[in-house]
């Protein structure tokens, strides 16, 4: 999905069914049921084989999971189910609209697994709330939007961090003089 898709929260219809994005208020619930999902469907596609090697391996996670972005309870699901393909179909809706989750990008090279696992959700929201975002406008994002936005803030912050160096650098070789000037100029 790309970023607008994300970022305006849209949902896919498959066969008259509405399938979600995750919400981040919703995330520890989704996360229970789809964890093993995503684990079970790390480094395979979603071949109709591979989803049904999933529902036999995960079926209660599974079904869970779909309602956690559906508007089914779990006995629609139990009898959609008995339409295999069609199941498959929502299935794979569902593992594509939520893909952010699903298919997470790769550690960038030159960081550790163990840098990654330092932190906490806790630390992400604090960074994006530090940039501007409310607490209550990130629990409504989607995951995917999250994550863009996270990003986002970041690449912000580096940007800030190159300008407060280059600011640094010029009042460290500047005259006393030459430095006011620079620093009234940043005031206007």
């Amino acid at each position: 999905m790309n970023d607008f898709f994300l970022a305006t929260n849209r949902s896919i219809k498959v066969n008259e069914i509405e399938v979600r994005q995750i919400q981040m208020k919703d995330f520890d619930t989704w996360a229970t049921h789809a964890e093993p999902i995503k684990q079970f469907l790390k480094d395979k596609n979603h071949s109709d084989e591979v989803l049904t090697e999933l529902f036999a391996a995960h079926g209660v996670q599974v079904i869970s999971a779909i309602t956690c972005v559906t508007d089914l309870d779990n006995q629609s699901l139990f009898k959609l189910a008995s339409d295999e393909q069609r199941f498959k179909e929502l299935l794979k809706t569902v593992l594509i609209v939520n893909q952010a989750y699903f298919k997470p990008e790769k550690l960038k090279r030159g960081a550790t697994k163990a840098q990654a696992d330092e932190s906490t959700w806790f630390d992400s929201f604090q960074f994006m709330v530090s940039m501007g975002h409310q607490h209550s406008e990130i629990m409504e994002m989607t995951y995917g939007a999250f994550e863009q936005y996270l990003k986002s803030v970041q690449k912000n912050q580096r940007s800030q961090l190159q300008y407060l160096s280059s600011v640094i650098r010029s009042a460290h070789h500047a005259n006393a003089k030459e430095f006011k000037k620079f620093f009234e100029e940043l005031r206007e």
